[in-house]
């Protein structure tokens, strides 16, 4: 795993452009689920990095709400400490193949089955 820092700009008033999931009352580190495309953040961040540092703070302990603060009272320069790993996404992978399991299709043999 990686640690780094990153550093995100945004016009006055816009969005950072990703989804934030975890903190404490969460029982899970705060990470980044999702990433708008076009935002401040595609290309910086990737879903699955963790944060470990909003600013001078860490993240150690916050909740989601209160790391939700400290981004949004961030200003329009956002300072995060992110730790990578290897990619947790992978809602780019499809089938190339048959699918070999239908749910529909064993729902309605085991209702036509007498």
């Amino acid at each position: 795993m990686a640690q780094f820092a990153v550093q995100l700009h945004r016009p006055h008033g816009g969005q950072w452009g990703f989804r934030l999931q975890g903190g404490r009352d969460f029982s899970s580190q705060l990470s980044v689920k999702r990433i708008e495309n076009g935002s401040p953040a595609q290309g910086q961040l990737l879903p699955g990095d963790q944060i470990i540092g909003i600013g001078h703070t860490s993240t150690r302990g916050l909740t989601h709400m209160e790391a939700n603060h400290l981004i949004k009272s961030a200003g329009n320069v956002l300072q995060l400490t992110i730790l990578r790993g290897p990619s947790q996404d992978f809602s780019h992978i499809k089938p190339t193949g048959p699918i070999k399991f239908s749910p529909w299709k064993y729902n309605q043999q085991q209702q036509n089955h007498y």
